[in-house]
C-alpha cells in the first residue's frame, strides 16, 4: 500500500493542507481550506479506495500535526479529517475521469465539484459541530467563530448555532476545496499518477 510514490504524494498533500490552512487561519477567514491536500490525495490514489482512504487520512492528519503549534484546536477535529478522507475516496474520487477529461466538460465538471463539495461540507459540519459546541463553546479561533456568534445573537442554542454556522460555511468551503483539488489533479502529469497506481484496482 505504501509505495515510495504514495509516500511522496502523502507528504506533498500534507504540506499543501498545512500551507493553505495556516494562512487562512491566520487571516481569520470564515472558511478553512485545510483539506485540499486530503481530497487531492484521494483523487491521486483512486480507484484503490482502501489505499485512498488510508493515504488521504494520513495526509490530513500530518497536516493537523504540523499545524498544532499555530492552531492547537485542530487535533480535536481528527474525526472530521477521517470523514473528509472517507467522502473524498468513496464519492469525490468517482469523478476522476471527468476531472481529467480533454477537453474539459464544463457542465459535468462543475456539477460534480458542487455535488461533492456540498456533501463533503454537510458531513464535515455535522461531525465537527459537537466538538466546536461542547469542547470549545463555539470559539475555535478561526473565522467561523464569527458566524457562530451571529447565530447566537438570533437566540439559537449553542449546538444549533454551531450546526447552522457549519451548514452555512462548510459547503462553500468544501466546494472551493474540491475545485482546487480537482484542478491540481487535472494538472498532475499522468506519469506520476500511473506510479501511484501500480496495481489494477480490486
Amino acid at each position: 500500500m505504501f509505495t515510495t510514490p504514495r509516500l511522496v504524494a502523502i507528504a506533498l498533500c500534507a504540506a499543501l493542507n498545512f500551507a493553505i490552512g495556516i494562512i487562512v487561519y491566520l487571516v481569520k477567514l470564515p472558511i478553512f481550506l485545510d483539506s485540499v491536500g486530503t481530497i487531492l490525495c484521494a483523487l491521486l490514489i483512486a480507484p484503490d479506495r482502501r489505499a485512498a482512504i488510508v493515504c488521504a487520512f494520513i495526509a490530513g492528519f500530518i497536516g493537523v500535526v504540523l499545524s498544532l503549534p499555530i492552531n492547537p484546536f485542530l487535533l480535536w477535529f481528527t474525526g472530521t479529517v477521517l470523514a473528509i478522507a472517507l467522502i473524498s475516496a468513496l464519492l469525490t474520487a468517482r469523478a476522476t475521469d471527468t476531472f481529467r477529461a480533454r477537453p474539459l466538460p464544463v457542465p459535468a465538471f462543475a456539477g460534480k465539484v458542487v455535488l461533492c463539495g456540498v456533501i463533503t461540507g454537510i458531513v464535515a459540519a455535522t461531525v465537527s459541530a459537537p466538538v466546536v459546541a461542547y469542547l470549545f463553546g463555539g470559539v475555535t479561533g478561526s473565522g467561523s467563530a464569527f458566524v457562530v456568534a451571529f447565530f447566537l445573537t438570533t437566540g439559537q442554542k449553542l449546538l444549533e448555532s454551531t450546526l447552522y454556522a457549519g451548514f452555512t460555511t462548510e459547503p462553500i468551503d468544501k466546494t472551493v476545496q474540491v475545485l482546487l483539488a480537482a484542478l491540481l489533479y487535472r494538472a498532475t502529469p499522468q506519469e506520476f499518477i500511473n506510479m501511484l497506481r501500480p496495481n489494477p484496482p480490486k
